[in-house]
């Protein structure tokens, strides 16, 4: 189950470094270069998000790639499409205490939020909400090239006897970019590019132990 299928509407709403490893965190401008529906092995699910730090801004790590990923809810796509439209109706009425459980609320903010996000980033020059887009991956394609403001987390990973940053970004740090006319440039070879269909996702071997819930 994606984060694209729910209706958010009438909510309020340098230098070049490395690919590898992470980056400090901080704010930072970007560009989205690329989102891929992927799994683990076990089946757990997210959406991966490939930003990019604009070099057409004065900030630190220009170019350097903050790989995110954001995991979908565990609930059956039915239960999951029933579960949103309940805690939607009950924001809309602006209560702040909900009738779901605190496990399943869990797991329909993880849909929730980052649809959300990036609908009130106002990502989609030509108006439209993700879930008005005829297919999922038209949804994602239209998110291609897009920019916008991330805050993001940092902590120490180590894998292999090797210690890395690894970053994570919670949706509600997803704003609207302050420079959106945008001169970044592309290495040759390495502009964003639509990806191909993702029926079914790319299997990824990460185990259940690693994933952050």
């Amino acid at each position: 189950m994606g984060f694209l299928d729910f209706d958010t509407d009438g909510l309020e709403k340098v230098q070049p470094v490395s690919n590898r490893g992470g980056v400090p965190a901080g704010v930072y401008e970007v560009i989205i270069k690329s989102v891929q529906e992927r799994a683990t092995k076990s089946g757990s699910e997210n959406t991966n998000f490939d930003f990019v730090i604009r070099n057409d801004i004065q900030q630190p790590r220009q170019n350097a790639h903050i790989f995110i990923p954001f995991w979908h809810s565990k609930l059956e796509e039915k239960e999951t499409q029933q579960k949103t439209g309940l805690y939607i109706s009950e924001l809309k009425a602006g209560k702040t205490t909900f009738s779901l459980s605190d496990s399943d609320l869990k797991e329909v903010k993880k849909e929730f939020n980052l649809a959300s996000a990036l609908n009130n980033a106002h990502l989609n020059t030509d108006g439209k909400a993700l879930r008005e887009f005829n297919t999922k991956e038209e949804a994602m394609n239209s998110l291609i090239g897009k920019p916008l403001r991330i805050k993001v987390s940092a902590r120490d990973n180590e894998y292999n006897g090797e210690t890395t940053i690894q970053n994570s970004l919670f949706p509600n740090n997803i704003t609207k970019t302050s420079a959106p006319q945008v001169n970044h440039t592309w290495e040759a070879g390495k502009e964003p590019v639509v990806p191909s269909p993702f029926a079914g996702g790319t299997e990824v071997d990460i185990s259940d132990d690693d994933l952050p819930f």
